[in-house]
C-alpha cells in the first residue's frame, strides 16, 4: 500500500517541477534581453537566481492583476476561480482544455512584458506617459559597466547623432584608428574582450607599424578586429554628423 501511494505521488511531482520551472520563464526573458541590450554584469549564480525569481514573481502578481480586471469586467470568457480553489480536483477534470489555455495566455503576457522591461522598451513608454517624470534611458551605474561601455555608449546619450572614432596605442607601439564598429558588452574590464573598428567612406582605417613615423590609409580593408589585450591607451572622439 505504501508503495502504491509513493507511485501515485511521482507524477505530481514532476507536474509541479515543470510547471515551477516554466513559471521562470518571465525572469528569463527579462535577464537574456536586458544582457542584450545593456552591459553584461557578471553576477554571482546567488544574484542571477535571485533576479529571475524577483522578476517572475513581479511579473506573476502584474498579470493575475491584469487577470482580476479581465475577470471583474466579463466573468464568463474567464475560468471560475471560485470552483478552482474550492475543488480544484473535479474543475481540473471537467475544464482543463480552458485551464491550459488560459495558462498558457497568462503565461505568454507575463513572459512578454518582463521581455520588454529588460529591453527598456516599458520604460521608454513609461516615460511618455504624462505625469510620469523618468528618464527613458537611464545611465548604468559605474559599478555594474566597463570603461569601454561608459565611453562609447553613455556618453553618447547627449549625443545622439554622433559616431565614435577612436585612435588605438597598442601595447607593441603600433598604432590603429577607425570609427567603432562593435565592442564586448562584458562589464568586467579584461584582456579577454575585443572592439571592431571600421571604415567609412572618406575615412579609411588607419595603421602604423612599431617603430614607423606615419600612419598610412589601409585602402580596401572594410573593419579590423582589435584585442584588449594589445591595447595600451584608447583616444575617444564624438564626431557628430
Amino acid at each position: 500500500m505504501h508503495l502504491v501511494c509513493q507511485s501515485r505521488s511521482v507524477p505530481s511531482t514532476v507536474l509541479g517541477l515543470v510547471v515551477f520551472v516554466v513559471s521562470l520563464a518571465p525572469g528569463l526573458a527579462f535577464v537574456l534581453l536586458r544582457e542584450r541590450v545593456g552591459s553584461k554584469e557578471k553576477l554571482s549564480p546567488f544574484r542571477e537566481t535571485a533576479v529571475v525569481l524577483c522578476v517572475s514573481i513581479a511579473a506573476a502578481v502584474a498579470t493575475l492583476a491584469a487577470f482580476a480586471i479581465v475577470r471583474a469586467l466579463a466573468p464568463s470568457i474567464t475560468p471560475d476561480v471560485g470552483r478552482l480553489v474550492s475543488d480544484p480536483a473535479a474543475y481540473v477534470r471537467t475544464s482543463y482544455v480552458v485551464l491550459f489555455w488560459w495558462g498558457a495566455g497568462l503565461l505568454a503576457v507575463a513572459t512578454a512584458g518582463a521581455g520588454l522591461a529588460g529591453a527598456g522598451v516599458l520604460r521608454r513608454v513609461m516615460a511618455r506617459v504624462p505625469g510620469i517624470d523618468i528618464d527613458p534611458y537611464p545611465k548604468a551605474h559605474a559599478s555594474g559597466v566597463s570603461a569601454w561601455w561608459f565611453a562609447f555608449q553613455d556618453q553618447l546619450r547627449d549625443l545622439p547623432e554622433a559616431s565614435v572614432f577612436l585612435d588605438c596605442q597598442l601595447t607593441d607601439g603600433s598604432y590603429v584608428g577607425g570609427y567603432l564598429l562593435s565592442f564586448s558588452t562584458v562589464a568586467e574590464d579584461s584582456g579577454d574582450r575585443e572592439l571592431t573598428l571600421a571604415a567609412r567612406e572618406g575615412s579609411p582605417i588607419t595603421f602604423r607599424p612599431a617603430g614607423a613615423r606615419t600612419a598610412e590609409a589601409r585602402d580596401g580593408v572594410g573593419a579590423v578586429i582589435v584585442s584588449a589585450a594589445h591595447i595600451r591607451l584608447i583616444f575617444v572622439s564624438y564626431v557628430e554628423a
